[in-house]
């Protein structure tokens, strides 16, 4: 088939081949290198040939491919782009995206083995090696192609693709001079599809990092049921999800992600996934948490932010203190008073609480926000979703998952985490005011021992009686405010006293002449953890021990 050819220009006119790939080249699903085989036949067609078509290696395309380590001859080849001149019906021998073949001694084999181009200026019907080729040999002789160049696509030695340049009936032989223009096009090609292969490897890199820091930690918490976590399928290492156990039978569940790809966007997500848990396991409020970040989370998507949400549950008030930033500061509806100047300044962290009905599924949501509009809660935080039990009652958090991700947006893969909450039976939490009089410490401790009687826990009545007596001692001594002794019953056994004191107590190094200052350091010796949260109205501190589970039958 006769195609009318415009004369030739020179070797500097028309290369039109970008230096870099955008961002995002395409749909989502697209590799980049198939952009950077685009961009070529776009430059070759018509200026250097009728039609063009690139074959690129599977190391530009799929990240297993990419840190395989295999040499050329072990990877497929894929077609990465064709393109005939306007007006030319020149069939395809392949689409874009198929496995393409490049048999032995052709001169696409020849050129990924050499490394060097490889012309035929004069392309005969009866030429031998087309018989090696059955896939493209019909096509050349309908289209009439009677000339060949194919040169190789690699760096430093890497084989990236091969292209092929062809021209047919009506125009002039390729000749020498023509290999100038033509490797020109050719080495930017390389160099961009070498781009993409050092992305897909950085990409898998990151993501082998991300796994391996999301492995998960194998804690058991009461306060919710299997928690199910979605990261996106695409490149985004820098995205995870975190279950926090805390004191007192809590919970935190965060989602986050940082913007970025490859091995930088793995290494920034483990910073901020282990500054988050520091602070949480600190016992920060979620909105302390967010607010004191080095990576500030809280500023607006605009300023390459990073994106986190933090929900802390307490399984004893049903109930949960929610705190976003980054995307949050962006997409979130204006927060009530804030036109007043009494809401969030821009770039603060939005926060707020809400009662949580005991069997009601959670679904935290970071990133691009998956949840269908209208599917939330008023008055609650933007990414932050309750399923009411009667609701949830008939899925799992896993099925939850699923049922948003089909109804997402198309285009978003968001990072979701999904929990079923419960409440602690109102029989395992026993709370008792103290009055603020040292005569009021027996009284606590004897209330601590008939308790334990009663929970069948008497190995751990002198223990506790023990805690009750310093950690209650030292409410009166500090504070002038009401105090509050509370017992919960879990996996461990919770000690609680509160009080209206925002001041820490300190363990001291009590000298053998000194009567007082030991009462921490013994709690510390008999328990197995403690702390001190703060409180809106002073400070609750805690001491933890662990419940010995029943002597098997």
């Amino acid at each position: 088939m006769a195609t009318t050819r415009r004369p030739h220009t020179s070797p500097e006119a028309n290369v039109m081949l970008c230096a870099t790939l955008p961002p995002q080249a395409g749909p989502a699903d697209r590799p980049w290198s198939y952009d950077a085989a685009q961009q070529l036949v776009d430059s070759a067609v018509p200026t250097v040939a009728d039609f063009a078509a690139v074959e690129v290696s599977d190391a530009t395309v799929s990240e297993q491919a990419a840190i395989s380590g295999l040499p050329a001859t072990g990877l497929a080849f894929r077609r990465g782009a064709f393109r005939a001149a306007r007006g030319a019906a020149i069939p395809r021998a392949y689409e874009v995206g198929e496995i393409s073949s490049l048999p032995a001694r052709t001169p696409y084999h020849a050129s990924l083995t050499d490394l060097r181009p490889h012309l035929v200026m004069n392309l005969r019907p009866q030429t031998g090696w087309l018989t090696r080729d059955p896939v493209r040999a019909p096509l050349l002789r309908i289209t009439g192609t009677h000339s060949l160049l194919v040169m190789p696509l690699d760096v430093g030695g890497v084989v990236l693709g091969v292209a092929a340049f062809y021209r047919t009936t009506g125009s002039p032989a390729f000749s020498r001079a023509d290999l100038v223009m033509a490797g020109t096009l050719a080495r930017r090609a390389a160099r961009l599809l070498d781009g993409a292969r050092r992305r897909l490897v950085q990409n898998a890199a990151g993501r082998i990092l991300q796994e391996a820091l999301l492995a998960p930690q194998g804690a058991r918490v009461s306060a919710i049921e299997d928690p199910r976590g979605h990261l996106p399928a695409s490149a985004a290492p820098g995205a995870w999800v975190d279950v926090i156990p805390l004191p007192s039978a809590r919970v935190a569940l965060v989602t986050g992600s940082v913007r970025g790809q490859g091995l930088s966007a793995a290494t920034a997500m483990s910073q901020l996934k282990a500054a988050v848990r520091a602070l949480v396991l600190l016992d920060m409020s979620p909105g302390e948490v967010i607010s004191r970040l080095h990576r500030p989370a809280a500023t607006p998507v605009g300023d390459e932010a990073d994106q986190c949400l933090i929900v802390v549950y307490d399984p004893v008030a049903c109930r949960c203190t929610v705190a976003c930033g980054g995307y949050a500061a962006a997409d979130a509806a204006p927060t009530p008073g804030a036109a007043d100047g009494y809401g969030p300044a821009p770039g603060e962290p939005e926060v707020t609480e809400c009662d949580v009905p005991p069997g009601s599924v959670l679904v935290l949501s970071c990133g691009t926000d998956g949840i269908p509009a209208g599917a939330r809660d008023a008055g609650q935080v933007t990414g932050l979703r309750v399923l009411p039990a009667e609701d949830a009652a008939a899925a799992d958090p896993a099925t939850v998952l699923d049922g948003l991700l089909r109804a997402a947006a198309p285009g978003t893969d968001p990072v979701l985490l999904a929990a079923r909450t419960r409440c602690l039976d109102a029989d395992d939490v026993a709370t008792r005011e103290v009055a603020n009089d040292p005569a009021a410490v027996a009284d606590a401790r004897d209330w601590a021992d008939r308790l334990l009687t009663e929970w069948k826990l008497p190995e751990l009545a002198f223990t506790t009686t023990l805690v009750v007596s310093e950690l209650v001692t030292n409410a009166i001594r500090y504070s002038t405010g009401p105090i509050r002794l509370r017992l919960i019953r879990d996996r461990v056994l919770v000690c609680e006293v509160s009080d209206s004191c925002s001041a820490a107590p300190h363990p001291r190094h009590a000298s053998p002449s000194d009567q007082d200052g030991r009462g921490l350091a013994i709690v510390a010796q008999l328990t197995d953890a403690q702390g001190t949260r703060y409180t809106e109205t002073g400070k609750t501190v805690w001491a933890e021990q662990l419940i010995a589970p029943p002597a098997a039958a």
